[in-house]
């Protein structure tokens, strides 16, 4: 997983509809308890080979509540065992579904500098401009 939905979400749904691989919940089925939606570590794939961008974010109206987080990675395992901030699942045989079980695709172009809860996908355009 490498995005993270934080405080600010509007809880609209719009998230929700266009994730391609069902990643994320509603604040209902947050696992942490949380009342904002969640997106699911061991699911999210960035779009990776589906879209060009991250389709929460795309879509959100809530400019800086889609934030990049880790790579679902080997590597950074003890980053999502962290029960403060992720609720993994678990499979049948009772083992956790942490990156050191199943690795996910991530976008290899957005450098780790910018990684981290916190970092927006999206960002605000500089000027907005009037339309009519």
């Amino acid at each position: 997983m490498s995005v993270v939905i934080n405080d600010t979400c509007i809880t609209c749904d719009a998230c929700l509809q266009q994730c391609p691989v069902n990643a994320i919940v509603d604040d209902a089925a947050n696992p942490t308890g949380k009342k904002q939606y969640y997106v699911q570590p061991d699911k999210c794939v960035e779009c990776v080979d589906i879209y060009a961008d991250p389709q929460c974010a795309a879509i959100c109206p809530s400019i800086g509540c889609i934030t990049w987080d880790m790579p679902f990675t080997k590597e950074f395992d003890e980053h999502f065992k962290n029960e403060e901030i992720y609720k993994l699942g678990v499979n049948k045989e009772g083992i956790v579904r942490s990156p050191a079980y199943k690795e996910k695709k991530f976008r290899t172009d957005i450098p780790l500098e910018i990684r981290g809860i916190g970092k927006e996908v999206q960002e605000e355009p500089e000027e907005l401009q009037e339309v009519g």
